[in-house]
């Protein structure tokens, strides 16, 4: 074998465009779920659907109203916190919406609650998603 076609195997053999990919981490079983809304207090109707989030990915949208998660009937959104609160990150929840005198389920799997939610965002926006 040459010194260059040596060569040419080593790069080929060590070329970051080779390099094994690592598989994403599993999310945290003990760790905090969310969907990525924030609703009103009193009614839980829909005011804000993060980007990016499983919320916003299914088709949940401003001015939905939640009315199941899983087989519960919450009826502020307190209730709704505590509900997404009992399941675990990666869990495929059932949400029930009503929009334009219309009920809607969507599927979605829920993801790790993002830091920024306990810190607040960038601008004074901030979801409300109190400590429990």
């Amino acid at each position: 074998m040459s010194g260059l076609t040596a060569s040419l195997l080593g790069w080929v053999a060590f070329s970051p465009v080779l390099a094994p990919i690592p598989p994403t981490p599993p999310p945290n079983p003990h760790g905090r779920a969310a969907i990525g809304v924030r609703a009103d207090a009193a009614n839980c109707v829909i005011s804000h659907v993060f980007p990016g989030m499983p919320a916003a990915k299914a088709g949940i949208r401003v001015q939905d109203r939640i009315i199941r998660i899983g087989s519960a009937h919450p009826t502020d959104f307190n209730q709704v916190i505590s509900q997404i609160s009992a399941y675990r990150p990666g869990a495929v929840v059932e949400i029930e919406v009503e929009r334009d005198g219309q009920r809607k389920v969507f599927r979605m799997a829920l993801v790790p609650r993002p830091p920024e939610y306990d810190t607040g965002y960038p601008g004074g926006t901030m979801p409300f998603f109190p400590d429990d």
